[in-house]
């Protein structure tokens, strides 16, 4: 160790505050130490906080080098190396390599914690020291060598009492005049902490995941089951705005782990994308979590990714080499201790299934939007609770379609009007920026009520459907698709193994809306179709499975799984045939069906316009 810096060194050293006092600090851990005194070759270990190690590794260099800039032709040659924290210029190297080594001379392994130090490196150690931050007389000493304005030690005390940044930033500040100590010596207020998902409302499909991870995790933390036996991959699937990100930092909470967040686009975005810097990328994300001591790594877009079976020939390089090293990424993560990757997408339907198999993202979660109760609990939390679930459940019960994220900028808003009037916030400020919103012509409203009611009597006519409740708005929100001015809902049986007959007949459920249509009026509206997820959508989607995938059409043939039966599936001339056949001659027999119905139809029809909820029961 160079004990006394040659001038050129200390004046570079002495003019980086940081820099200095972390090298007074190092100098007093060191200085019992044979190292430190007789220059005796060895491994060091230095536990030193989390906020000063990389100002300490810095210093240290210049203590082992004395300040020389030499290139050294392999990682092990190197006289610093840091533990278990992420580089501050990420390289495709990742973090830190710890491969234990005989120097020649002497090697300092830095660390926020000796829980991140391996056993094996800390039996080789030589002599393991805490390095502690640095104290008020180093920050004396400091001020003097970089020439600013001398300080009693009163207030070096303070100063050295301060978070890392407060102390480098006063150490160099040329004048301390009128710098007010017990403002120095206050408590630091904590930052704003994020929520753990146990506090969060909505996400009940994932409720019995998260407890049983949860426990999972405690039972390894106490080392009474192995990490390969805690579930560690996830993939989050639902529309925009139904929190998945939200899910991950606060699963992360509920952990204790750290978050580690990105996406493939942020993958694709280094460098305009090349292949190398991809992948380089894509490392990097997944060796910052596994160097951690608990982590959870949340993919967001992970359909983006790319999926083998559709990959086009002119990106098949590409395409075929990021989602093999996402694998072999995934697979090693996931059997590293303490790691837990988390994706999200709002199209399942486009992931390589060699991502979503048993040992990698195992687990599918479907987040949805949230149900009555829930929109009116998580707009209680975004609120801060100021106003409570019940009290808010006359706004959020006609909120049908709200995400979370639409909830949240509700409150946003609701909080800020509060604000203007400079008053308590109250249901009043709600209220006032809802949504703007229209009501529907009486004919328009008789219309969906006809084809709602044509829906439920389908249902049950399939004998499939006990108790049916449909429920229809007289106003829409400005901009919102008439096709949701009313909903049907129903639970199907036989829903383990349906037969062919049960497929014909959710068609035909599908289809009675817009056939009730013809039946009264003599003609349809555009109610059953023109977006995804309309009541055409979903038939002629039905229908290609009933013949590509399940093997119920004329052939016993699959061409595609039923899972994506999508907007990107290409179907075979024969079977866009079949399906028009199919749904043509289901049409005929809803309309055959309804027809015979009528009378009834247009009856339960007069009574949703008045009523606006109907509940139908088969017995």
């Amino acid at each position: 160790m160079h004990h006394h810096l040659e001038k050129r060194v200390f004046t570079d050293t002495s003019s980086n505050a940081a820099k200095f006092l972390m090298l007074c600090a190092l100098r007093q851990a060191l200085r019992g130490t044979d190292q430190f005194k007789n220059n005796s070759k060895g491994i060091i270990i230095g536990v030193v906080d989390h906020a000063w190690i990389w100002h300490a590794r810095s210093a240290a260099i210049t203590l082992l080098t004395g300040g020389r800039q030499d290139s050294y032709y392999d990682d092990f040659r190197r006289p610093v190396h840091v533990i278990g924290e992420k580089p501050r210029r990420t390289t495709s190297k990742g973090i830190e390599d710890v491969t234990i080594f005989r120097p020649e001379g002497q090697v300092i392994y830095l660390a926020s914690s000796l829980d991140a130090v391996t056993l094996s490196l800390q039996l080789a150690a030589d002599v393991i020291v805490n390095i502690s931050p640095p104290t008020a007389r180093h920050v004396i000493a400091a001020r003097k060598v970089l020439g600013v304005e001398d300080i009693d030690l009163l207030l070096a005390e303070a100063i050295a009492d301060q978070p890392a940044e407060i102390v480098i930033g006063l150490t160099a500040r040329s004048s301390l005049k009128g710098l007010d100590i017990a403002t120095l010596t206050k408590p630091i207020a904590d930052p704003a902490r994020s929520p753990k998902l146990s506090e969060l409302p909505g996400y009940g499909p994932a409720r019995p995941w998260v407890d049983a991870i949860k426990q999972d995790v405690a039972d390894w933390r106490e080392e009474s089951v192995p990490w390969s036996d805690v579930d560690r991959g996830v993939l989050l699937i639902g529309p925009p705005g139904t929190g998945k990100t939200l899910f991950a930092a606060a699963l992360a909470n509920e952990l204790g782990f750290d978050l580690v967040s990105t996406s493939v686009g942020a993958w694709q975005g280094s460098d305009k994308g090349h292949l190398g810097t991809m992948l380089a990328a894509m490392s990097a994300s997944f060796a910052d979590a596994t160097s951690r001591r608990g982590a959870v790594l949340f993919v967001d877009e992970l359909d983006a990714i790319g999926d083998r079976l559709s990959m086009r020939s002119d990106h098949a390089y590409y395409e075929g080499n990021v989602i093999g090293r996402f694998l072999d990424l995934t697979t090693h993560a996931l059997e590293q201790p303490g790691t837990i990757v988390v994706g999200a997408t709002n199209y399942g339907h486009l992931i390589d299934n060699a991502i979503l198999r048993s040992g990698r993202l195992e687990k599918h979660v479907y987040l949805e939007l949230p149900e009555e109760e829930e929109r009116a609990e998580i707009l209680a939390y975004h609120l801060g609770q100021a106003l409570s679930a019940n009290e808010l459940r006359e706004v959020t019960d006609r909120l049908r379609l709200a995400t979370p994220a639409d909830l949240e900028k509700l409150a946003r808003a609701a909080k800020r009007a509060a604000r203007v009037r400079k008053g308590v916030l109250s249901i009043q400020d709600v209220k006032a920026v809802l949504p703007a919103k229209v009501p529907l012509p009486e004919p328009v409203v008789h219309r969906i009520c006809v084809h709602e009611i044509g829906h439920a009597l389908m249902a049950m006519a399939s004998g499939l459907a006990d108790v049916i409740s449909i429920r229809v708005e007289s106003h829409m929100v400005e901009g919102e698709l008439v096709q949701d001015g009313g909903r049907v809902h129903y639970k199907m049986r036989n829903e383990a193994l349906p037969t062919e007959k049960d497929l014909l007949a959710k068609i035909r459920i599908m289809l009675g809306g817009t056939a009730a249509e013809e039946v009264v009026f003599g003609n349809r509206s555009i109610g059953a179709g023109g977006v995804e997820g309309s009541d055409l959508d979903q038939a002629t989607r039905l229908a290609y499975r009933l013949v590509a995938s399940y093997g119920l059409g004329k052939w016993l043939r699959y061409q595609v799984g039923a899972n994506r039966v999508d907007e990107s599936f290409v179907p075979a001339p024969e079977l866009r045939a079949e399906v028009d056949g199919i749904l043509a001659r289901e049409y005929r027999a809803t309309k055959d069906l309804l027809t015979k119905e009528k009378a009834r139809l247009m009856r339960l029809a007069a009574e949703l316009v008045v009523d606006r909820q109907m509940r139908i029961d088969k017995t």
